[in-house]
């Protein structure tokens, strides 16, 4: 199904200034963030199999996500901020986490009030896992690599500080 978008230019004043719609009306943008959302959801929904083999939630997945063993570790406060919750959350996710022996917090040598979450080998492998379906049962994976290159130097455009993995 796809989608047919009208562009809308204004020459009356000043600089042209294009709005696209889409033919129900919405702004471009609308529909991007729509596919954007979907695309979330589509890649979540692939990895249903995954989260079940590993015993993992959504969230207990998101935090292995960016438990990255090849960065430093950070304090569990910026694990907080990746995730987009309060940092009793990222303590009852650490919790979890240590549960199931994925992961395990340290006393920041630096800081001694500072606590990180460092993965464990099984974590790793955890992380792996789910890293290895993610990335290739996601619709970005049909994508040429071109496209993907494509994509990915304008989506680091909008999201600058984002890295990968």
């Amino acid at each position: 199904m796809g989608s047919h978008y009208v562009v809308v230019v204004d020459l009356r004043e000043g600089p042209v200034v294009a709005a696209s719609t889409d033919t129900s009306g919405e702004p471009l943008i609308y529909a991007l963030v729509d596919l954007t959302l979907g695309l979330a959801d589509r890649t979540q929904a692939l990895i249903t199999d995954v989260l079940a083999e590993l015993d993992l939630t959504q969230a207990l997945a998101d935090a292995l996500w960016h438990l990255d063993p090849a960065a430093p570790l950070s304090p569990l406060r910026a694990l907080a901020t990746k995730l987009r919750c309060d940092p009793s959350t990222v303590t009852f996710l650490a919790d979890r986490l240590e549960a199931k022996h994925l992961a395990t917090r340290r006393v920041d040598p630096a800081n001694r009030r500072v606590k990180t979450l460092q993965l464990t080998p099984r974590g790793r492998r955890a992380r792996r896992r789910l890293v290895d379906a993610m990335t290739t049962r996601s619709p970005l994976a049909q994508l040429t690599p071109d496209d993907q290159h494509q994509l990915h130097q304008l989506l680091q455009r909008t999201v600058p500080t984002q890295h990968t993995g």
